[in-house]
């Protein structure tokens, strides 16, 4: 009787000794390799993550950028705008000055008047009368501010005349007046208005 616990006497034994005398040794199983060598992964799923983020950013920025960028009017402007465009003007340096339109001459212009000078109960106004279109036949009048009294020229070297386009007049007109504030009014040839100023005493 073999002094051997059961289940050891093959334990020092070789493969080609436990096989039968001329049988081939046994080749493992696949299944079994597979349960005894563990596999490793790769993920990818950090990096994946890293590139979304990135393009998430970049898809922002443009984003952004497109939204706060000037935007660039490539529209030129009609020559209808153009050409209806004319040069402003601007009174001299103390004076005030106008715009005008006098329809009854199909006349347009720009009208500008000096500071008054009061002297011995007369109010003399150095005035200029700028014709743009048309021709224009012109004349001056006062009212105080009450509006109850007007008063004519009595005298200067432009109490009236005609301007013609293109060309300007410059002169004075003298008024016998109290000395206050007063409307100098630009008028037609025949006294009806075509526009005022205020003049302050």
């Amino acid at each position: 009787m073999s002094d051997r616990l059961p289940g050891q006497r093959f334990q020092n034994q070789s493969l080609s000794a436990a096989s039968p005398s001329g049988a081939e040794p046994t080749t493992p199983s696949p299944m079994g390799s597979m349960a005894v060598l563990p596999q490793r992964y790769r993920h990818n799923a950090p990096v994946l993550g890293v590139v979304i983020g990135v393009l998430v950013v970049a898809l922002a920025a443009a984003l952004v950028w497109a939204g706060t960028r000037p935007q660039i009017q490539n529209q030129a402007p009609s020559s209808t705008q153009s050409d209806s465009v004319t040069p402003g003007f601007t009174p001299s340096p103390n004076w005030q000055g106008i715009d005008f339109t006098a329809d009854i001459y199909h006349s347009t212009g720009y009208w500008q008047v000096s500071p008054p000078d009061y002297q011995s109960g007369l109010v003399t106004i150095t005035s200029t009368i700028t014709v743009q279109k048309g021709s224009l036949r012109f004349s001056f009048f006062v009212l105080d501010n009450t509006g109850t009294n007007d008063y004519e020229t009595v005298g200067g070297t432009l109490q009236n005349g005609t301007v013609s386009a293109g060309h300007s007049t410059t002169g004075t007109i003298v008024f016998e007046m109290p000395q206050t504030d007063f409307t100098l009014y630009l008028a037609t040839a025949d006294g009806v208005q075509i526009t005022a100023l205020l003049i302050a005493y």
